[in-house]
């Protein structure tokens, strides 16, 4: 298959995946000039696009386009076996939105477009997260709740908390890509991953999981 067809394709299985699970708003988010051309990270397409899912309890923000096959698939063997980086990257946010333009102004989506950026300028994340199974690292607090910012304006963010509401896989057309959840991490949880490593990551991401805590919550108690 030509680079068209795996596009073609690869965009109708995440959209498939998507309506299993709720109702896609029909708008997509994307950016009037691609971010790509004024020095901002490339996606495998170009292409920059974010959804929204309604869920029963919620709504469901997510990348769509980290995991297009790249661009150059045609001349270029070395992209050939890869759905682009190989990951989309969600939050699971308690606020039922009535509207794209809603997601567009919430803290919600704050998290995710600046977490998305970092994947496209990572491409390697995905083996990273196969390897070490969660990730954490720190992105812009502002416009995030207070609660979750540090003391230098921060937030921690972990990448990798499984939950039952999105699977952990999705085959697309060329490989079968990872869907990766994004959770805040407290002051608190974030001192104590830098202070004691990945052992300290995995212990903080097993809590969560287990206390509920991979949705986007503007109040939870700390885990430690």
């Amino acid at each position: 298959m030509k680079y068209e067809e795996h596009f073609k394709i690869s965009c109708e299985k995440r959209d498939e995946y998507w309506n299993k699970i709720g109702e896609p708003f029909t708008d997509v988010i994307g950016n009037m000039i691609n971010p790509s051309f004024m020095g901002g990270p490339r996606w495998p397409s170009l292409r920059q696009a974010h959804i929204g899912i309604k869920i029963d309890n919620g709504t469901i923000i997510s990348t769509d386009g980290l995991s297009d096959p790249y661009d150059d698939y045609d001349n270029n063997a070395d992209n050939q076996n890869y759905n682009g980086i190989g990951i989309e990257i969600y939050s699971i946010s308690e606020n039922k939105f009535k509207s794209i333009q809603e997601i567009i102004e919430s803290w919600e989506f704050k998290i995710i477009k600046q977490v998305s950026n970092l994947v496209a300028s990572n491409p390697n994340i995905s083996n990273t997260l196969n390897e070490y199974k969660f990730i954490s690292t720190t992105i812009n607090g502002a416009g995030l709740p207070q609660k979750f910012i540090n003391d230098d304006g921060g937030t921690g963010i972990l990448l990798g908390i499984e939950n039952n509401i999105v699977q952990k896989k999705l085959q697309l057309s060329i490989e079968n890509i990872s869907l990766v959840n994004v959770t805040l991490l407290m002051k608190n949880e974030l001192d104590y991953i830098l202070e004691n490593g990945a052992d300290a990551r995995n212990e903080i991401a097993n809590k969560m999981k287990d206390k509920g805590y991979y949705k986007l919550q503007k109040e939870r108690k700390s885990v430690i």
